[in-house]
């Protein structure tokens, strides 16, 4: 009977030593999965900072603009360089404005409440109302551009309106939509 305890006392030690080793594998489980969770919400939070820092560049950016223009007398020169002024002028190669903080360059429609917008291509007339006591967007652009290149003689036999603009003011990359500024201003859709 006495060799019978003896060799149960390490078998109950065993087994305690695994369920214990089984308990703090879950709650290392446990812990792991609570540090990415946090580490991904950190990393959500400075994406939608960096895109926040970036997107008020770009809008200081075009209000500077504006006020060029209104310091040269709202010329049509000024107003066609608004026009034509955007995150591309602003931003480093390979920044763009990620404003569905999903961190990929493709289409949105948050910024225009409902028309959509290629993140790589935010132009000043998406984010500057008015300049010159003149309402600003992509309608009033085409108008002040065709105007400006009309009086250039800038739109040679054989270019016409649409090259100009696709050549200028190019949509982005995104897939087109209906609801995409350019597509419901009639500009050519990007190539």
């Amino acid at each position: 009977m006495r060799n019978r305890k003896g060799t149960e006392k390490p078998i109950e030690i065993f087994v305690a030593l695994f369920i214990i080793l089984a308990v703090a594998l879950v709650m290392l489980k446990l812990f792991q999965s609570q540090i990415a969770e946090k580490q991904k919400e950190l990393s959500d939070v400075q994406q939608e900072q960096k895109s926040r820092e970036l997107r008020n560049k770009v809008d200081q950016a075009c209000k500077d603009k504006c006020v060029e223009a209104s310091n040269n007398g709202c010329s049509p020169a000024s107003l066609a360089s608004l026009c034509t002024y955007g995150s591309k002028n602003v931003l480093l190669e390979g920044q763009y404005i990620d404003l569905n903080n999903d961190n990929e360059k493709n289409y949105d429609d948050s910024l225009l409440a409902g028309v959509g917008v290629c993140e790589e291509r935010v132009y000043c007339f998406h984010l500057v109302s008015s300049c010159c006591a003149r309402q600003i967007s992509p309608e009033t652009c085409k108008d002040i551009l065709e105007s400006y290149w009309t009086s250039k003689s800038m739109i040679k036999t054989g270019t016409t309106l649409n090259d100009l603009l696709t050549a200028n003011v190019p949509a982005g990359t995104c897939a087109a939509d209906e609801n995409r500024w350019d597509t419901l201003a009639a500009w050519p859709a990007a190539s």
